[in-house]
């Protein structure tokens, strides 16, 4: 609350599921390993891009709001919880936040992927003795012309192909391995939308052996 001109203004800041979502966030060091695995940012950056993708995690974690509404969830709430000063608020928009996801995209996500999955076991100590596997289509809208399935950036990508034959449409097919302790992910995959989900088991399989 604020005095100006012999007035008080009233400035409300949420804080809803944040902190617990923080505690456990720090706990699988979510940020050290963005921190690590991306590349250094451009000094010219006004938020490190591994701050923003922390702001994305938590509101995919709490909300899910769109990117270009992202900046406005962020700051309706509390500006410590999501890790971003009230200037940085600011200046977050979706183009700051896309080139934020494309330093993602460029570095090495299996290994990142791998290490928080081997960490979380170890810190809650998940049962792998038996694991739950199962792949569903997901089908996008837009243009997404790249989508071809040849390589972006020297990253292998999957060809968006709608298996019913929809040319507006474009599918890929989501592959989710859990463990049967707590339902703790522990692999994903995403392949063509035509490919048929029982070709992927054997491949699952020896990954996760």
């Amino acid at each position: 609350m604020s005095e100006d001109k012999g007035k008080f203004q009233l400035h409300s800041r949420k804080v809803g599921a944040l902190p617990i979502v923080n505690h456990f966030l720090d706990r699988l060091r979510i940020e050290c390993l963005f921190d690590q695995y991306l590349e250094i940012p451009d000094p010219r950056c006004a938020i490190s891009p591994h701050r923003i993708l922390m702001l994305l995690v938590r509101n995919l974690i709490i909300d899910r709001h769109p990117l270009y509404a992202l900046g406005e969830w962020a700051g309706s709430m509390l500006p410590e919880l999501v890790g971003l000063s009230e200037p940085e608020l600011d200046q977050l928009n979706d183009d700051r936040i896309g080139r934020a996801l494309d330093r993602l995209f460029d570095a090495d996500r299996l290994a990142l992927l791998t290490e928080l999955v081997l960490h979380t076991v170890q810190c809650f100590e998940v049962d792998l003795q038996q694991l739950h596997n199962d792949s569903t289509s997901l089908t996008l809208q837009g243009a997404y012309g790249k989508a071809d399935g040849q390589p972006m950036r020297g990253k292998p990508t999957a060809r968006g192909y709608s298996k019913d034959h929809r040319p507006d449409l474009k599918q890929l097919l989501w592959i989710l391995t859990v463990s049967r302790d707590g339902g703790v992910p522990v692999h994903f995959k995403v392949s063509a939308g035509q490919t048929a989900d029982a070709s992927t088991h054997i491949e699952t399989w020896n990954r996760l052996r």
